[in-house]
């Protein structure tokens, strides 16, 4: 008679409770290395936008670009057929960086229907040929500007406000002034328009003199838009910390709170966004 060999029932259970084991301590690993991955990849989409702003420092006199500026007649539009109008700080760097999938990080992938603009609001930001995408693209990028103190605020010929670039020269410490940093459009208030609860991204962040100050218990009633925690600095792999592109191009992962300068004039507590620095 042949002898026949077979697991029992014991020894499968042993096999499948190991597996289990290996699975329960891998799987977190595994996580940990792709949110790794995902968070180097924003710091070199980073990287690449400081580099394009460089550059265009280089070519326009060493004036940073503007934050966003308006003109429905422009011809660049012909380029960029889906801005509505509205030409934001993506979009002035096209040129440089070639690529629009640099201004958003790998987690930044939601969408809401409070963005959605008024003339195709069945299309997200991601509907490349959607009546507002370069619109949208511009607008939610996942990083946000420092424009308080980069850019002056102009009154827009058609009746919107547009910005323009201050010399970067005029800076004393590029090194210590924030240039980007990742940031949200969640809860951002527009007149007229519902809250965005996702955490989108926004193509600016506010100083802290803005969100700081205790006698703004609600900056939307008072300046238009939400900025109750922290100027819509959002910290994607740490809610504590953000990725920040400096104004001179370098990239640094920084705590949220020492962006916050010592002092409690507005000068002192914004020395790492007025180029007043450390």
């Amino acid at each position: 008679m042949s002898k026949r060999y077979a697991f029992t029932l014991i020894e499968l259970l042993v096999v499948i409770a190991i597996i289990a084991i290996l699975a329960a301590i891998l799987f977190p690993v595994f996580a940990q290395a792709k949110q790794a991955a995902k968070k180097s990849v924003s710091l070199a989409n980073m990287h690449q936008i400081g580099l394009g702003s460089m550059l265009y420092l280089g070519d326009h006199d060493d004036v940073i670009q503007p934050l966003r500026w308006y003109n429905p007649n422009d011809g660049a539009r012909s380029s960029y057929p889906s801005t509505q109008g509205f030409f934001f700080y993506p979009l002035l760097l096209q040129p440089y960086t070639k690529s629009v999938q640099v201004f958003y990080d790998p987690t930044d992938t939601s969408d809401d229907q409070a963005m959605h603009y008024s003339e195709c609001p069945e299309d997200g930001r991601f509907d490349k040929d959607g009546c507002a995408y370069w619109y949208l693209t511009g607008a939610y990028p996942s990083y946000g500007f420092n424009r308080r103190y980069l850019n002056d605020s102009v009154a827009g010929a058609f009746g919107a406000l547009s910005y323009s670039g201050k010399s970067a020269t005029s800076f004393g410490s590029p090194a210590q002034t924030v240039m980007y940093a990742e940031a949200t459009g969640k809860d951002v208030v527009s007149p007229g328009q519902p809250i965005v609860r996702q955490p989108v991204g926004y193509h600016r962040v506010d100083a802290p003199s803005f969100w700081r100050n205790p006698a703004n218990s609600d900056p939307a009633a008072l300046f238009g838009i939400d900025a109750r925690t922290q100027g819509q600095l959002w910290g994607r792999y740490d809610k504590n910390k953000v990725t920040v592109t400096w104004l001179d191009g370098h990239v640094k992962y920084v705590a949220i709170r020492g962006l916050v300068g010592a002092g409690s004039t507005p000068t002192e507590v914004d020395r790492l966004w007025n180029g007043v620095g450390e």
